[in-house]
């Protein structure tokens, strides 16, 4: 599957730190490390990694340094060839000024500076790529939008395209598990909070050593007696003399950050309603608008995702979108919100799946044949390869020529009365329900949106809470079914209240009567219409949004605030997440489906409400249809 990795032609690495000036003035961090003990070479092709976040982060006490990238990855790629550039996004580490809001426009604009200066130091050979996960994926797409000559191409990893419906609130319903995660540790980050002692949480590393003892503890202002950040006085130093102060000055002007918290965000809940005073909304922030503009560049552009990431679905939209008009790739992996493992065996689907062989080692010579492709001009044949990697669930690593794959057929699979799922059509009926408020998709206290998955001993499965949801099981399967694609469900409901939440999960059902989860997909009713995916994109975008999957707007307009009201049907369609799988010989396939995802989504019921749904089912009513590949 993978090609193997030439050798290494350098030994080590050189660090180095200082400013870069963006066209506004303000100063942003970055550390860079040089190939060393190698060839002999004064200029470099670069990489570099744009974060919010430490670039580097520093032990108060012993004065230790630890990378924010890992430092396998700066080995790897310096040891290729490669410089690495790390640098903190203003308002973060040790960078100065504030981000007015979270994923706003001022962070292509400080990418493309950074790009433009890097382009011009006497170590660079003027070729620049970009790579980082999540918000560092983010970051890529920023700052390919605004085109800099220098950037060639960009490898962004678990990130979005349209954030509002992966990020904030998929399927129209508040995400509160990421608000409790993501939001807070930014913060910590932002204002440089860290343990006296050194056993926790470390600050960013000064960049300037002011006064010139070959320290930089020393530049870290002590936290006043009985405060809990150094920035609730005026700064004590550990060495008790004056200085400019350049790492507390920094920090201070980050406490004007637009974070977008989870109160904010639980106030703005359509995709165009306002987040701050000057009126910028998710449609503005999301990423999805810079697709015309990096194709246009010419920008290679190389997209990995997780299958069980909650950005799943934009890593194969960007893919989508993007084939025909640039150079660009996809991969997707059995991982959640973060990277392969570091050795075979340390993530628990591919224990599962008995794979003693996949580990970071996979994607790291993807990256480095595909940077050496577009970034050095390497004529590798990289570009004639299938540009589609995907690990199939149940059969390993496969090289696809497209997604989704023209070959698969769509399997569609009807809810009969009394939990059946069949294959074709079912008599017409009726499931009554009662909803839930109980119901969760926490298995081993992790699931997509927690940032948990990472950590779990076994592939996630919903069977301890069963009894929470509306089951419909399939017959055994006479041969093994490979389901590689985007599912789509269709569901035909009344309830007696105006409106409810939908959550709809794919399961794999073994012989035992266990069952593991596959994928899941969720709605609010009051976007129950359909409208095109190329909503999604500003008017007069170039580029089609594709896969073109079910969407639903959700914006305001898009917005019926009581669609079941008075006894009235809907039809809830909506997509899964992205998956390949292969359901084995004598398992069956199960769709359940909840009123609730407690602890994960904000719920529309109380405890004590009585919620009954009326599911309809059969003769074209509700339906799971399935990508088969055959």
């Amino acid at each position: 599957m993978a090609a193997p990795i030439p050798a290494a032609q350098f030994g080590g690495w050189q660090r180095h730190a200082g400013f870069v000036p963006m066209q506004d003035g303000t100063r942003l961090a970055m550390t860079w490390y040089l190939p060393a003990q190698g060839p002999a070479a004064t200029h470099f092709p670069v990489l570099l990694w744009y974060m919010p976040g430490h670039r580097e982060s520093i032990d108060p006490v012993t004065g230790a340094i630890r990378t924010g990238m890992e430092q396998e990855e700066i080995d790897f790629y310096t040891g290729h060839g490669y410089a690495v550039a790390v640098a903190e996004m203003r308002g973060s580490g040790a960078s100065f000024g504030f981000r007015a809001i979270d994923r706003g426009p001022q962070i292509g604009r400080d990418g493309r500076d950074l790009v433009n200066w890097i382009a011009r130091q006497p170590w660079s050979d003027g070729k620049v790529g970009m790579i980082g996960v999540s918000f560092q994926g983010f970051s890529q797409f920023a700052t390919a939008g605004e085109q800099p000559p220098a950037l060639k191409a960009i490898f962004p990893e678990i990130a979005g395209f349209d954030d509002y419906t992966s990020l904030y609130y998929p399927g129209g319903i508040l995400n509160l598990a990421i608000g409790r995660v993501a939001y807070a540790a930014m913060g910590l980050d932002d204002r440089n909070e860290y343990d006296p002692a050194g056993r926790g949480r470390w600050p960013s590393v000064p960049v300037i050593d002011e006064d010139g003892d070959g320290q930089l503890t020393d530049e870290i202002p002590r936290y006043p007696s009985g405060s809990g950040s150094f920035l609730s006085g005026k700064p004590v130093y550990p060495d008790g003399s004056s200085r400019e102060g350049l790492f507390y000055q920094a920090t201070l002007e980050h406490g004007a950050n637009g974070i977008l918290t989870a109160d904010i965000v639980g106030k703005a809940p359509f995709r165009d309603s306002a987040l701050n005073a000057e009126g910028v909304t998710y449609a503005d922030l999301d990423p999805v608008d810079r697709a015309d503009r990096i194709a246009a560049a010419g920008i290679a552009v190389y997209n990995r995702g997780g299958w069980y990431d909650y950005h799943a679905r934009d890593t194969t939209q960007w893919f989508g979108t993007l084939a025909g008009h640039t150079p660009t790739r996809l991969m997707m992996a059995p991982t959640a919100h973060a990277g392969l493992p570091a050795k075979p065996g340390d993530n628990a689907y591919l224990r599962y799946f008995g794979d003693a062989h996949t580990s970071n080692a996979i994607l790291l010579g993807e990256k480095l044949r595909f940077f050496d492709r577009y970034v050095r001009g390497v004529r590798n044949g990289f570009e004639n390869e299938p540009p589609v990697l995907i690990y199939v669930m149940g059969e390993g690593w496969r090289r696809e020529d497209e997604w989704p794959l023209k070959r698969a057929r769509s399997w569609s699979l009807s809810l009969a009365s009394g939990g059946a799922l069949v294959d074709g059509r079912a008599p017409a009926g009726e499931d009554t329900w009662r909803v839930d408020p109980l119901a969760s998709s926490l298995s081993q206290n992790a699931n997509r949106w927690n940032y948990g998955i990472a950590s779990v001993r076994a592939p996630l499965s919903l069977d301890e809470g069963r009894a929470h949801r509306l089951e419909y099981t399939g017959t055994p399967l006479a041969a093994a079914r490979e389901i590689t694609g985007h599912p789509v469900v269709r569901i035909d409901l009344a309830a007696n209240v105006p409106s409810t939440d939908v959550y709809a999960y794919l399961e794999d059902v073994a012989p035992d009567g266990s069952s593991l989860l596959v994928s899941e997909g969720e709605l609010n009713a009051d976007f129950h219409h359909l409208r095109p995916a190329q909503a999604m994109v500003s008017a007069g975008a170039k580029l089609a949004v594709k896969p073109a999957l079910p969407y639903h707007g959700y914006r305001q307009s898009d917005h019926d605030p009581a669609p079941l009201a008075d006894g009235h049907t809907v039809r809830l369609e909506f997509d899964l997440m992205p998956v390949a799988w292969v359901f084995k010989a004598g398992h069956r396939i199960r769709l359940s489906l909840a009123g609730a995802d407690a602890g994960t989504f904000q719920s529309s019921l109380g405890v004590d409400d009585n919620v009954i749904w009326r599911v309809r089912t059969g003769r074209g009513a509700s339906q799971l249809v399935l990508p088969w590949v055959r």
